[in-house]
Formats: C-alpha cells, sequence, structure tokens
C-alpha cells in the first residue's frame, strides 16, 4: 500500500547551521518524486528525515495523515537504495532479496513466492545462486532494489542509486528503475544531482539549492518554463543575456540595439532591464546582415545529430549554441553571423534572476 507524503515548515539544523530553513511539500500516492539539485543542497538530509536517520528539528512530515516524526525507522515501512548498493557479499542474490521478509518471520512458502515474483520483475531471476561479486554494478543494482521492493514497503527511497555506474549502465538502469516502479506502484522519493537522470524517471521534479525548493513540476515544464535563472541553468544548460522589456509594446531589446516583438510577458506591465534565458537550441543562426544580434563562430564541435558552436557576441561574452548538423557543412571558424531567438522558448527574468516574467510557469511548490 503507497502513501502520499505531506512535508509541513519541515526545518533541519545541525548546531547553529541550518540546512533546511522551512520546506513544505507534497508527494503524491504512487508518484515517482525526485529531489534534485547540486551537491550540499540539503536533498539527501531531506531523505534521511523520511527515513528516519536524522532528526526533524521543526514541523512535521507525514504519511498520508499519520505524523511519523517520532516513529522509529524499522516502523516506517521503507524500502531504501543507496549509492553503494549495500548488498551483502557472503550470501546468494536469493539469500540477499529474502533477507527482510525472513526477518518478518513470513511464511516459508510465501517468501519463495515473493522472491520468484520480484528476481523476475527486475530481470535477474537466472542469477539467483550467485554471490555478488559474480555479478556486474548494474546487476548488484538490481539485487538492492529487488531486496528493498520484496518487502512491499509503503515507500521506496532512493539515493544516487546510478552514480557508481558507466555511462552506459546508468542510461540501462534508470530505464529499469522506471519501468520496475511503474509496474509496483510504489511511491518513490528519487534523489540526484544529475538533470538528465531526473528528467528521464521522474513524474515531478522538485529542483533544491541551499534548503530552499526554487521550483516543483513535471520535466517538461521545469524545462520549458523554469521559475528562475538558478532553475533555467541547473535544468540543461542556458546562456543568459541582458535585455529590456517593454510589455505594453510586447518587445525585447538587447543591448546592441535588436529589438523584437515578444508576447510571451507574463504581464504587460514588464518593464525595464530583464534577464533573458536562452537554451542553446533555442538560437537562430543567420548570415551577417540580418536582424538580430551580431556575433562571430569562434569553435564548433560536430557530434554527428548536432553541431555545437561556441559564438562570441558584440559585447565579448561567449554562448553556447546548437544546431541540427548540416549535410553541406559547418559554418568555418571567424565567421560573422547575426542571432534570432525562437521566440516562444526563450524565458525572461527580473534582473536578479529571482522570478520569471515569462507567462506559462507551473510551480507546485508556490500554488
Amino acid at each position: 500500500m503507497s502513501v502520499a507524503i505531506h512535508f509541513d515548515h519541515v526545518v533541519k539544523k545541525y548546531g547553529n547551521n541550518t540546512i533546511i530553513p522551512d520546506l513544505s511539500l507534497d508527494v503524491k500516492e504512487g508518484e515517482f518524486f525526485t529531489l534534485l539539485g547540486p551537491s550540499g543542497c540539503g536533498k539527501t538530509t531531506l531523505l534521511r528525515m523520511v527515513a528516519g536517520f536524522n532528526t526533524i528539528e521543526g514541523g512535521t512530515i507525514s504519511f498520508d495523515k499519520q505524523v511519523i516524526n517520532d516513529i522509529a525507522p524499522a516502523k516506517r515501512n521503507i524500502g531504501m537504495v543507496f549509492q553503494n548498493y549495500a548488498v551483502f557479499p557472503h550470501m546468494t542474490v536469493r539469500q540477499n532479496v529474502e533477507f527482510g521478509l525472513k526477518n518478518r518471520k513470513l511464511p516459508k512458502d510465501e517468501i519463495n513466492t515473493r522472491v520468484n515474483e520480484i528476481l523476475e520483475t527486475v530481470k535477474i531471476t537466472e542469477y539467483a545462486n550467485r554471490l555478488p561479486e559474480r555479478l556486474s554494478g548494474g546487476q548488484q543494482q538490481r539485487v538492492a532494489l529487488a531486496r528493498a521492493i520484496v518487502i512491499r514497503p509503503n515507500l521506496l527511497l532512493m539515493d544516487e542509486p546510478l552514480s557508481n555506474l558507466d555511462a552506459k549502465l546508468r542510461i540501462e538502469m534508470r530505464n529499469a528503475i522506471k519501468t520496475i516502479q511503474n509496474e509496483v506502484g510504489i511511491t518513490t522519493i528519487y534523489v540526484t544531482h544529475d538533470q538528465e537522470e531526473a528528467m528521464a524517471v521522474s513524474d515531478r521534479i522538485a529542483v533544491m539549492n541551499s534548503g530552499v525548493i526554487q521550483h516543483v513540476s513535471t520535466p517538461k515544464s521545469i524545462y520549458q518554463r523554469p521559475s528562475n535563472l538558478f532553475v533555467a541553468n541547473f535544468i540543461g544548460h542556458s546562456n543568459t543575456l541582458n535585455a529590456k522589456a517593454d510589455g505594453q509594446k510586447g518587445t525585447l531589446t538587447f543591448e546592441n540595439g535588436y529589438s523584437m516583438p515578444y508576447e510571451y510577458f507574463a504581464s504587460p506591465d514588464t518593464r525595464g532591464d530583464v534577464k533573458v534565458s536562452v537554451r542553446p537550441e533555442e538560437f537562430i543562426i543567420q548570415a551577417e546582415g540580418n536582424p538580430g544580434v551580431k556575433a562571430v563562430v569562434k569553435s564548433s564541435i560536430f557530434l554527428g545529430l548536432m553541431t555545437t558552436y561556441f559564438v562570441e557576441l558584440f559585447n565579448g561574452e561567449l554562448v553556447e549554441i546548437t544546431e541540427k548538423s548540416s549535410i553541406s557543412s559547418i559554418i568555418p571558424n571567424g565567421t560573422a553571423i547575426s542571432l534570432g531567438f525562437e521566440a516562444e522558448k526563450i524565458n525572461v527574468f527580473t534582473v536578479d534572476g529571482a522570478k520569471s516574467l515569462t507567462k506559462g510557469v507551473l510551480d507546485d511548490a508556490h500554488t
């Protein structure tokens, strides 16, 4: 039976050092929810508070409507998967997976049935009698996942579970984890600093910084309409340009005087200096002399499907541009160009970057 989780004004301190100042959040029943942020932002600290490994200095955490602040970790019915797998090296795969069920003193027949089912679910049945030393990293991580799920927990917590795997195996395992989570339907909180990983597996993401939630929404919403400049820069790559906004006229004017129509301001009252966030794929490369921001190609990298250009703007700033590779040729270094923008995709923020001025931002953290 999965649970919904409610964080109500949660505070975490270590002595006089406040790690999480005041956090409120709801995770839905059966949801794959990811805490995403840079190292030290508080995401693992929050996960450990849910597990009962860290104390709570203020506020409450509830499973459904039951406050769990003072419930012992062993009684919270939580499954956990860690970065280092934590499988028992002296036990076979089957013995590792059945360990939690034996501790619960379930009947032998039920243990066998549940272990067989979960081994099939995570695709490791053929390795049931092997010791962990004879398994790959990905196979060991599947053992850890099976052991966490077989006890039928109310909640699955996963802390950087793929960070010890190589790049190819990470992609394989993140797909497997998402598939298994869908099949089992268990509420999952997943911690990672890897933006691509978060985008691939999550129903919703909470982007954290310095213990504060910056934006909560779907991967698509966070990528396309980030709530502030920190989120725009952390989710994927973004270039930041200075401009002046005029919401009444519906225009953005860049530093070299180029003015473009922009009908996506959240308010017609938007005026003055702003920051414009442009992802590499949101530039339009044009020949010199076309209306746009003047620039010069400094270098390029051919990546097959896409080509990345590093371009110097008229003011000396460097930006990164990604364009679908042409069958004809790559733009030579030193070529003067003019840059346009895909207006519906770029985002505009206050000059301090703290708030989006673009319509269409969906943020469950501030509804």
